[in-house]
């Protein structure tokens, strides 16, 4: 594991943008509906917990990517397990192997999600005269399938010591019969020809007749006989074939395998699936709601007013005062200007005027680059306006963009502004670094809403860095109060100081933020926002204070 392995927010985050999904870490439980990705909290600094929670997110964008999820709600098929288990085992194949061939690495975290209940296998097939052959026959589905198309070394000897254990329970003839209908899922395309091929397999195994031992006839068991008459009816209609007669010994087997999975399709086998992993190694249960970190998604700020930008207009002086600062910065860092010993012809005609260099000048660019990233709070506390005509959340979205529009279109930084909460997600964009202020401006204009989700928005932040290469990043919190989470937000402090990152905070009437931030301003009122922003980057960009002159030099 690198240095990033205990930051998983940061984590997360790349692989929500690499798969294109959204990844929520919240709560005890892992699961997804087709759009959002949840997981709990994890301990990342275990190499194999952190491998666990990459296979699984991988597992659930493939099923976002690749997976139909309108056919199983228009065909109802949720309302059959059997049907139900036959799908999930067959599809989760076909979406495994299309995106480790896609994304290098995937298949090797996906492999150790599989083999994550090789004891509960050992256990499985140790006892396996006390489970129903139904339950058998869906475990050798899944390990041959698996063996064939994912092509996992270690579920070939579970196909084929199931496949023995079958044989003593199904006539030969029907194994053959349904080993030839799976092999057409190998080279199946889209989960509509996964469907067709369970309905063939399910049409097959509803006629089979098992070999079984008696069982006591409890009323749940009686319940499920019930259930299963209930569920091959309204199944036959949906696969077109009906079988003239149920035999006794499918509806016992088919009760004890809905007794053993408990009605849910993702027990059917021992290999219970990524959801249950993550669950069984999460931290959920023992934080707040405080400490989970909720969506992690690059969306931009919705459009305020689009004349907002005319905000800016009576900081025009201070902008420009502010740019030229920079603008000497970068010269200075960016560039430097040697006297070579060659004669320059130009300025050799000029000695008669009183020119005295006539050598000529060498530039040398320097690869120097900064990268100032803006964290506007608009959360509900800064719709006060202390007495004053604005609200702490207008002067703030206005010294967002006052400063954004101070720094821009000059080579060497890049601006980026985060405003957080979000309206839909725990932080929103208003710029990002290949943007211009001038053509977003609206995204500026926000209004207050929710709570205060710094952590969030920091570790967005963090990340950020990474993909900016900047020699010297520099990260302004704009805020009125407590974050959400203090713990979180401490850890990206601390994140923030071991990896060299500039953080400065400025806070309206709130002493709190000197808690977490060694250099922050307190201010007495948010009209006093521009003013001292312009005094803390002038100081930040001042050639004779900045401590990289040192760094340069050297």
């Amino acid at each position: 594991m690198n240095s990033l392995s205990n930051a998983l927010p940061i984590m997360v985050s790349n692989y929500s943008k690499l798969f294109g999904i959204t990844v929520r870490i919240q709560g005890t439980s892992a699961y997804t509906n087709g759009q959002v990705i949840t997981i709990p909290r994890l301990d990342m600094s275990d190499p194999t917990k952190a491998r666990l929670a990459y296979g699984y997110l991988a597992h659930e964008a493939s099923h976002v990517r690749y997976t139909d999820f309108s056919l199983i709600k228009t065909e109802k098929i949720g309302e059959n397990l059997l049907l139900m288990s036959l799908l999930n085992i067959l599809e989760d194949c076909r979406i495994e192997k299309l995106i480790a061939k896609e994304f290098i690495g995937v298949y090797e975290n996906l492999l150790l999600l599989n083999d994550y209940y090789e004891s509960e296998w050992k256990n499985y097939c140790r006892n396996i005269h006390n489970y129903d052959s139904i339950s058998i026959l869906l475990s050798f589905i899944q390990c041959y399938a698996q063996s064939n198309i994912q092509h996992f070394v270690s579920s070939r000897p579970k196909a084929s010591f199931l496949f023995y254990v079958l044989k003593t329970r199904v006539q030969y003839e029907d194994l053959k019969k349904i080993i030839r209908i799976i092999k057409k899922s190998f080279c199946a395309n889209s989960t509509q020809q996964v469907l067709d091929i369970c309905k063939e397999i399910y049409s097959l195994v509803v006629s089979l007749n098992f070999k079984f031992k008696e069982y006591h006839s409890d009323p749940q068991f009686i319940k499920n006989l019930g259930d299963l008459n209930m569920s091959l009816q309204s199944v036959d209609k949906m696969i077109k074939s009906k079988v003239a007669k149920r035999n006794l010994s499918l509806m016992k087997e088919y009760a004890k395998f809905r007794n053993l999975c408990q009605g849910d399709f993702n027990n059917a086998t021992p290999n219970k699936g990524g959801a249950h992993i993550i669950e069984e190694n999460s931290l959920g249960t023992h934080s707040s709601s405080r400490e989970d970190f909720g969506l992690f998604s690059d969306q931009d700020c919705p459009l305020g007013d689009p004349d907002f930008i005319k905000c800016a207009d009576p900081s025009y002086g201070i902008r420009m005062g502010l740019r030229h600062k920079v603008l000497g910065y970068v010269r200075h860092y960016g560039k430097h200007t040697y006297s070579s010993n060659r004669i320059d012809p130009i300025k050799a005609q000029k000695v008669c005027l009183g020119e005295v260099n006539i050598f000529k000048d060498r530039i040398v660019a320097r690869d120097f680059s900064t990268s100032v990233h803006i964290l506007v709070d608009v959360s509900s506390s800064m719709i006060t306006t202390d007495g004053e005509n604005n609200s702490r959340a207008f002067e703030a979205c206005k010294t967002a963009l006052m400063l954004s529009l101070a720094l821009e279109n000059i080579d060497g930084i890049k601006t980026l502004v985060t405003y957080f909460p979000g309206v839909r997600n725990e932080f929103e964009i208003a710029l990002r670094d290949n943007e211009k202020v001038s053509k977003v401006a609206p995204r500026f204009d926000q209004t207050p809403r929710g709570s205060t989700p710094l952590a969030q928005a920091f570790w967005y932040a963090l990340g950020k860095v990474n993909s900016l290469e900047c020699q010297r990043n520099i990260v302004i919190v704009i805020t009125d109060g407590m974050p959400d989470s203090i713990s979180n937000t401490m850890q990206c402090i601390e994140y923030a100081k071991k990896h060299g990152v500039e953080v400065y905070g400025i806070s309206i009437r709130s002493e709190m933020i000197k808690q977490f931030f060694d250099n922050a301003i307190i201010l007495e009122s948010a009209s006093k926002l521009e003013e001292k922003s312009y005094e803390l980057f002038s100081k930040l960009f001042d050639v004779q204070k900045c401590s990289y002159l040192d760094l340069i030099e050297d």
